[in-house]
């Protein structure tokens, strides 16, 4: 701050021109004069009173009447000459008087100091003090007056009114800096509310929807639960919910598409809440997302924990709707696991823990359904995990093994293929294949299995090959799952698979259900696709079990349709079912495809197959699946009879 120089301004106010001269006189001092003077300023003020007053003395204006000095006042503070002191007498008629002069000179500029010159007949001190009040900037000099007296006061209060403007202007700047401070601070403060408010919607809220997360949920769960102990009428419903074959729009589209499905589902979820009153009254509801894509809805204040269901019902309705990623229609379903206040729950952990059972028991069921929890789920997801437990260390330990089912060519009742399938012994648990490779498809295990699959069977065939004549014209098939058709380094398994064992592409087959090709149809099409222009044959299995769409028959590259036993085993009850295969059989030659049909155990069936112009047959009235050591045996025998021929 830059401090401004002394004011020596002085304005002296009085009708009597000879008293006038004295203050020109005794302010206006000559060098030898002041001389005197400094030293007596410096007596006053100590040591270096501060920078001596320019050649000239004070800076004096005059004035005859108060009304003449109200105006140079008035003019003063116009120019920025503002005077520091006005020495004022009390009586100068006409016009008005000393007292009404100071009382307009400080309405004017309230920071000039003022000295009254007053004789002892003019007015008493007390009258002043009582018209102007007591003030440090009022002083008293009696006529007639000291000229040390006159310089002593007007030193003084020069040096007071610089020293009052220093003050005034270091405070202006001290309340400048305090305010900058406190803006700054209140800065401060506002950006760390927004961090704070910001680690608190991290903390709580997922980052990809905005909803609320696992912790935000938990703390509403243990909510839930103490409200439940205090009030035994308070109910709740919490719902599971993953969406099914998420995978596939992540695989195919990109994550980036799969976080905006995401968003979207977010969305119609927080629709259904707002519309929730439709089918349920609940005091309170929340959607979070608990991590990939599962979500959670909690429903508070329940009516009747009945209700839950109509409003799961309506999510899977809302969300059947398909979405819309790059304009084009994605259709995800949901698969929901409820659980209700009526189990009387104490931890948040076991609430999550039922839906989430529940949840997997909707989904084995068929998806796109919801489930409630019942403590027979509990039995089942153990011994699900343990399922898998196993099968996870068998896979490590190579505790694998192959039997090989053979597809019999009807025109010649020869071997036309051996199909691979996988059993697997756990230890301690008796476990029917099909529910091995379901806990293997939910978990991702059937990858691995699949790999160790083809490669095994890729080396049998070799063996046999090498050994006995009859098995160089038997080939081979393999079965792939919807995980395996998505697996981007499927086709290099094969091809690597072939290429180890000097097996020809053509000599093997890759059977795949429909449902499997269905469900992830774009990614599935592009690795037949691979396969075919890799020399594979290709299989569509368990035909009329899934989607049953006869028209994606001519979209695929195919070269054999399976048709699943279930209608072999119902052909010769009902006429309709043998009209349904006549007609698969006929559109596939049509296509340029062969038809298989799969479980035939008896001669009926397999002259009614052979009736309808099938080209193959598989089922135990030919062969059951056999291991690798019965299969050497039969190609052995097979070798044996060629030869005597």
């Amino acid at each position: 701050m830059t401090m401004p120089e002394r004011n020596n301004r002085v304005l002296i106010v009085d009708d009597t021109p000879t008293i006038l001269e004295d203050f020109r006189r005794i302010l206006g001092a000559a060098p030898d004069e002041r001389a005197e003077l400094d030293a007596l300023e410096s007596e006053l003020f100590g040591g270096d009173a501060g920078a001596p007053i320019e050649h000239g003395g004070y800076v004096l204006d005059t004035a005859s009447q108060g009304q003449e000095a109200v105006a140079k006042v008035e003019r003063s503070l116009a120019t920025g000459e503002r005077y520091a002191v006005a020495f004022v007498d009390m009586r100068m008629p006409p016009g008005i008087d000393g007292l009404e002069t100071i009382g307009r000179l400080w309405l004017l500029d309230p920071e000039i100091q003022v000295v009254v010159c007053t004789a002892y007949s003019d007015h008493p001190w007390e009258e002043i003090v009582a018209r102007l009040g007591r003030t440090d900037r009022l002083l008293l000099l009696k006529k007639p007056f000291d000229p040390a007296e006159v310089w002593q006061l007007a030193l003084a209060l020069t040096r007071k009114w610089s020293l009052a403007r220093q003050a005034a202007l270091k405070l202006e700047e001290l309340r400048a800096l305090a305010d900058e401070a406190n803006a700054n601070l209140l800065e401060q403060v506002r950006r760390r509310s927004a961090v704070e408010e910001e680690l608190r919607q991290l903390a709580y809220h997922d980052v990809v929807t905005g909803l609320p997360n696992r912790t935000f949920l938990l703390d509403r769960i243990e909510q839930c639960l103490r409200r439940t102990g205090r009030t035994p009428d308070f109910r709740y419903a919490l719902f599971y919910l993953d969406l099914d074959n998420f995978k596939l729009i992540n695989d195919t589209m990109g994550h980036d598409r799969g976080d905006q499905l995401l968003r979207d589902v977010a969305q119609r979820l927080r629709a259904c809440m707002r519309a929730i009153d439709a089918v349920a009254r609940v005091e309170e509801d929340v959607a979070a997302r608990v991590g990939g894509d599962e979500f959670i809805v909690l429903l508070e204040g329940l009516h009747d924990t009945g209700d839950s269901m109509r409003v799961a019902q309506r999510i899977l309705e809302a969300l059947d709707e398909p979405f819309r990623l790059d304009g084009r229609e994605v259709v995800v379903r949901a698969s929901i696991g409820i659980t209700t206040s009526d189990r009387q729950y104490s931890r948040s952990e076991d609430v999550l823990r039922d839906a989430d059972t529940a949840m997997y028991r909707a989904k084995s069921a068929g998806k796109g359904r919801y489930a409630v929890f019942d403590p027979d789920m509990h039995e089942a997801a153990r011994r699900r995990l343990e399922i898998e437990n196993k099968l996870r260390a068998a896979i490590d330990r190579g505790e694998l093994s192959l039997a090989y089912q053979p597809i019999i060519d009807l025109r010649t009742g020869e071997w036309l293929a051996l199909e691979a399938l996988l059993r697997c012994s756990l230890e301690g648990l008796t476990v029917d294949t099909q529910t091995l490779i379901s806990v293997a498809e939910e978990t991702g295990l059937i990858v691995p299995l699949g790999r160790w699959v083809v490669r095994r069977a890729c080396r049998d065939l070799r063996s046999w090959r090498e050994r006995f004549p009859s098995a160089r014209a038997v080939r081979l098939n393999v079965n792939a799952s919807r995980r395996e058709m998505i697996d981007p380094d499927f086709v290099q398994t094969i091809r690597a698979a072939l290429d180890e064992n000097g097996i020809e592409p053509g000599t093997l087959g890759v059977e795949v259900t429909e449902s499997g090709i269905i469900q992830g149809v774009q990614d599935s099409s592009r690795r037949l696709c691979d396969l075919r222009a890799l020399g594979v044959r290709l299989f569509i299995d368990d035909f009329g079990t899934g989607y049953s769409s006869l028209s994606c028959l001519h979209s695929l590259p195919l070269d054999w349709v399976k048709i699943d036993r279930e209608f072999t085993a119902t052909m010769s009850r009902d006429a309709r079912y043998t009209a349904v295969v006549q007609a698969i059989v006929t559109l596939c030659h049509a296509l340029g495809m062969k038809v298989i049909v799969e479980g035939i155990e008896t001669d009926q069936q397999r002259r009614l197959v052979e009736s309808l112009g099938c080209d193959a047959a598989q089922g135990f009235l030919f062969a059951a699946p056999m291991e690798a050591q019965r299969v050497s045996a039969a190609f052995e025998r097979r070798s044996r009879k060629g030869e005597a021929a």
